[in-house]
């Protein structure tokens, strides 16, 4: 089906997010021509506009009261589903060029990162998901077409490899009917490419911007970067049926960013008094530590759009490719609390004779990690859509291949001989790492002046060991779909669907820690004496965050590592059995079927509708278990049925009543079904941790029940509402420690299961204001606010069975913050506009956990500011700053609290300081 539709415009509603910096939103109908919209004779007329010129199509998406945003209302008043959408292509007043950065924009929509993978460190975020619920809950699509999957452990897509230079809009379907496909819990999150019959002119267009990260120029890292994207829309043949468009773009830039955190989970203050979560008041840090990452990012990519547009029949294609590489290292430096040969501990344990947790030795350590990251994407759609006497038939075929690859994961760690406070540093410890958290933002050591002499040398210690390992996934998906409906003109209108989807995955693996290359320490036996920090080239950092610690943080010659990685790690043998745990591959398919009807009696429209998915996998993967290692062959089939009514009631022409409601449900991610099998190094008691996946998973289902009031006062003027309510079963907490186990002597077995359910309830609104029309003024008429704001309550049950069930009640859902808001204030006129924008992320739960705290993320907030003049019709020059206030990007904590920070696989406390941007934008 046509990613360009030609429904009646009463039956596509777009909710307009229309601000004048930028912000501006498109609808589906003000995506379409004119001619498009008059197909149907029942669509209300929309007020016609002048003819525009070559530049005001480029530009009148973004003017306060251009001709977009009246199409954006009026197809608003007209619709029954709701869909939000923002424009992402004006670089001249936005400094974000990463397209979830800009779908924060809209209403509801909430952004996360892979933090294990350091994503925080690149200062843009990564996922998109609506409303905040959990990023396996939403569908993403590329002009309607579902993206190959290539994030093992969940189906969010990461959106950091599309640029705004290619992107036209992002939409959220927040509603989606029994047309859309229902594994949507949240809703659909659909990245649109422009065509040519975006725009009532041909051009050719240059934008061309320039950046500074200012965290990293601080540091005298590499700061500066820049990107040029090229466009061109062409219009031809007798009626101007023919469309071409086709659009290509390089962005390079670096940063810099610096975390703190603890080294190791928090252990009960007191003695006997239970695990760290029956402790939640009452723990004291193990350790500190402190980051500083490394970032060349580069996107690259091209797409191009081809459409022609008839009375009988509307044809298209589309292509697109992208591809990201990031390029991540990480410098740490840390004091561990651990002793060491020849030292003891004169308490006989960690809690002293009052029982209280005092651990001793100070273990001053560095350590370096590279989190490179390759995405591409390419995906081809063919379509047509023919139309006739209020018949309609369309038919698409499509082909996506994705691919992640993380081809190089170089780990090296430095310890040595822990200092214990003694003249000779042996026997009997009287000194550890005392940790002060008064500052929750900065964790701080209580030292010595011996114990500072010592930590701050960067001779000692040398180096314990060099690791590379490895992670790649792909998918290829087809597609076909297609549907045919009957329009009586009048009173009803049908539609019956379906959808074929077959998918490939293919993914290897291997940890760090299985190529360990040991070099020789007092610590441990080896043939070449490693290196210290000192021995490296590189630059030794002279400021950190709020508080420079006392052992320096010496950024490292990358180089020297890679010459390791060469020299050393094919000296340590793989064996054929551990890189079988990394294997799998599989198939995947979902079949669908659909039927909507959509009735209209005076002023009220309802669409009744249902639809069927079937879903089958087929897995080959390596499995270890008490019957031993091998590969096996696992597979289900399940189905679901989910029916859904959408209602519209308009008793005038200024407001509109909606309400939904729908059945949905997610898929469980592949690699929890059969994903590889993960072994960890043995502790030091010998114990081992084998996590497993499991194919019985059932997918998580939602009702979900909607109702919202739209309010139109007039052009740029405008006022909407919204409540919802969800109610999930079978859900899965993917983001937990454990979510089932079971121990067979020394092993144990970690496996996903279902359990639990859980309940959102909000209130939605956004708005906007204009002076416009109501003062006699050119100047202050274009002046205006906007913003909006999404509150909610979650509620969940966990079922994490340790030592027997467990269930938490009353927590939130994961990814679910309870706050999420927009403000802005813009003006724009006289060639010249302005805006100032803040967006609000408020708390949620990141991860659940057994015996420690669940993990929290703190809320965040960010200052942007952008001012674009056009100096001729033909080139507007642009400036903006991303975070004018240089808040933190990333902050987790042990507990709801702040009292705790996290450790640093969690986060810690995180920043990435300022961007500053220039721009030009050239049209021909």
């Amino acid at each position: 089906m046509s990613s360009i539709p030609t429904l009646p415009a009463r039956r596509r509603r777009a909710h307009a997010l229309v601000l004048s910096s930028g912000i501006a939103a498109l609808t589906l109908g003000a995506l379409l021509p004119a001619a498009a919209l008059a197909q149907d004779a029942s669509v209300a007329p929309v007020a016609e506009e002048p003819q525009q010129t070559a530049s005001e199509s480029l530009t009148d998406d973004i003017v306060v009261n251009g001709r977009r945003q009246r199409t954006a209302l009026n197809e608003e008043q007209q619709a029954i589903a709701t869909i939000d959408i923002v424009t992402t292509g004006d670089v001249a007043i936005h400094s974000q060029t990463s397209i979830a950065d800009l779908a924060k924009m809209l209403p509801g929509v909430s952004v996360s990162r892979d933090q294990g993978r350091n994503q925080s460190a690149t200062g843009e975020a990564q996922f998109v998901t609506i409303r905040g619920f959990d990023t396996s809950y939403n569908a993403y699509t590329l002009d309607g077409l579902r993206l190959p999957q290539t994030s093992g452990n969940n189906r969010a897509i990461s959106l950091n490899l599309f640029s705004p230079f290619a992107i036209g809009g992002i939409v959220t379907d927040k509603t989606p009917g029994a047309a859309k496909d229902a594994d949507s819990i949240a809703g659909i999150v659909d990245l649109r490419t422009p065509t040519a019959f975006d725009f009532n002119q041909s051009f050719t267009r240059a934008r061309v911007l320039g950046q500074v990260a200012g965290l990293a120029l601080d540091r005298e890292q590499e700061a500066f970067g820049g990107a040029i994207g090229l466009d061109a829309a062409r219009r031809f043949g007798s009626d101007h049926q023919f469309g071409v468009y086709v659009a290509a773009y390089l962005e390079e830039r670096g940063n810099a960013a610096e975390s703190t955190a603890v080294q190791n989970d928090y252990k009960p203050t007191r003695a006997n008094s239970g695990n760290s979560r029956a402790n939640p008041n009452a723990l004291t840090a193990d350790g500190v530590q402190w980051n500083f990452y490394n970032n060349k990012i580069k996107r690259y990519g091209a797409t191009g759009a081809f459409d022609f547009r008839s009375d009988p029949v509307d044809l298209y294609a589309r292509v697109n490719y992208a591809t990201y590489l990031n390029t991540n290292t990480m410098n740490q430096t840390g004091l561990r609390n651990e002793l060491t040969r020849g030292q003891t501990n004169p308490n006989g344990g960690s809690y002293n004779a009052a029982g209280v947790y005092t651990p001793l030795g100070i273990n001053p350590a560095s350590y370096f990690r590279t989190e490179d990251i390759e995405q591409e994407l390419f995906s081809a759609q063919v379509g047509a859509k023919a139309h006739w006497e209020g018949f309609t038939a369309a038919l698409e075929g499509a082909y996506a291949d994705g691919r992640f690859d993380q081809p190089t994961r170089i780990e090296a760690a430095f310890r040595g001989i822990a200092y214990n406070g003694t003249a000779t540093n042996t026997g009997a410890a009287t000194e550890g790492v005392n940790v002060d958290l008064s500052n929750p933002k900065s964790p701080r050591p209580i030292l010595s002046n011996g114990a500072i002499a010592y930590v701050a040398s960067l001779d000692r210690p040398t180096q314990l060991y060099v690791q590379r390992g490895y992670d790649y996934l792909s998918e290829t998906k087809k597609t076909l779909k297609g549907s045919i409906g009957w329009d009586s003109q009048s009173f009803v209108k049908v539609e019956v669907g379906g959808l074929y989807e077959d998918s490939d995955r293919s993914g290897r693996s291997l940890a760090p820690d299985q190529t360990r290359y040991r070099f020789l320490t007092p610590l441990q036996n080896g043939t070449v004496q490693g290196p210290s920090i000192n021995q490296y080239l590189g630059y030794v950092l002279k400021d950190f965050l709020d508080y420079y610690p006392a052992r320096p943080i010496k950024v490292l010659s990358r180089a020297q590592l890679d010459a390791q990685v060469r020299d050393y790690v094919p000296l340590i043998p793989v064996s054929q059995t551990t890189l079988n745990q990394g294997l799998s591959s599989g198939n995947e398919t979902r079949k669908a079927l659909y039927g909507t009807a959509t009735l209209t009696f005076g002023n009220l429209e309802v669409m009744p509708g249902v639809r069927y998915e079937d879903n089958g996998f087929r897995a080959r993967y390596y499995l270890s278990d008490v019957n031993g290692a091998r590969f096996v062959n696992a597979g289900r089939d399940y189905d679901h049925i989910d029916p859904s009514l959408l209602a519209a009631w308009k008793p005038n022409g200024n407001l509109t009543v909606r309400g939904a409601v729908r059945s949905s449900y997610a898929r469980p991610a592949f690699d929890l079904l059969a994903g590889p099998t993960r072994i960890s190094e043995p502790a030091s008691d010998g114990t081992v941790t084998i996590t497993q996946p499991n194919p019985d998973l059932k997918p998580v289902q939602a009702w979900s029940y909607d109702a919202g009031v739209d309010y139109q006062m007039g052009v740029g003027r405008y006022v909407q509402l919204a409540a919802y309510y969800k109610d999930l079963s079978n859900f899965i907490v993917s983001t937990a420690s454990r979510s089932g186990s079971e121990t067979v002597g020394k092993t144990t077995f970690i496996r996903p299961i279902n359990g639990g359910g859980g309940t959102a309830k909000g209130v939605e609104a956004s708005g906007r204001f204009t002076v416009g029309d109501m003062v006699d003024s050119s100047f202050l008429s274009n002046f205006g606010v906007g913003g909006n704001v999404t509150y909610q309550k979650t509620e969940a049950t966990y079922i994490i069975p340790v030592n027997g069930a467990r269930t938490t009640r009353s927590s939130t859902l994961p990814q679910a913050p309870d706050l999420i808001y927009n403000a802005e204030v813009f003006y724009a006129g006289g060639g010249f506009r302005t805006n100032l924008w803040y967006n609000y992320i408020g708390k949620f739960l990141a991860a659940v956990q057994d015996s420690q705290p669940d993990i929290y993320v703190q809320p965040v907030g960010e200052l942007n500011f952008g001012a674009a003049y056009e100096v001729t019709d033909n080139l507007k020059i642009g400036v903006s700053a991303r975070n004018l206030l240089d808040q933190h990007t990333y902050w987790a904590t042990v507990g709801k609290g702040e009292t705790y920070i996290s450790n640093d696989r969690n986060g810690g406390y995180l920043k990435t300081g300022r961007v500053f941007q220039f721009s030009l934008t050239m049209k021909m």
